[in-house]
């Protein structure tokens, strides 16, 4: 099995993010009608992001380092494929599904242990942010 350092995953992420906020930059225009753009800020940090990338990639790793584990990754993916469908199937459906995959995978629960949390859990968020704080959210996907 061929061992991956975590230093290496972040430096590899750190460039993704540095070619990401680069990429915007440009899209955006950093500099519009002789005054600082959109763009502008993400440029700066892309810049900024780049030397980083490289201390990062001359850091002797220390011996102790343990592993990479895929886990976090599949956290932050969850999280944005909750981002993303949120919108199209609103609040409730993709935060129960999101919480029941989120339960099952990392607490290691049963299906119904699961379903329970994530509805109770669900509920929770509606009252708080609909109910009580009145926040305008779609709670279901609105089909037009």
């Amino acid at each position: 099995m061929i061992k991956i350092a975590p230093t290496y995953v972040a430096a590899a992420m750190l460039a993704a993010l540095a070619i990401l906020f680069g990429v915007g930059a440009f899209k955006l225009g950093f500099w519009v009608d002789d005054t600082p753009g959109p763009g502008l800020l993400p440029l700066v940090i892309s810049l900024l992001l780049l030397p980083l990338l490289f201390v990062a990639m001359r850091e002797p790793i220390p011996s102790d380092e343990t592993p990479f584990k895929a886990l976090p990754l599949v956290a932050v993916m969850l999280a944005i494929i909750y981002a993303l469908t949120l919108p199209y199937v609103g609040f409730v459906p993709a935060s129960v599904l999101m919480l029941v995959v989120w339960i099952r995978l990392f607490y290691g629960q049963g299906w119904f242990g699961a379903i329970i949390c994530s509805t109770t859990l669900t509920a929770g968020g509606v009252v708080i942010f609909n109910v009580l704080l009145k926040v305008p959210m779609p709670l279901f996907a609105v089909w037009q």
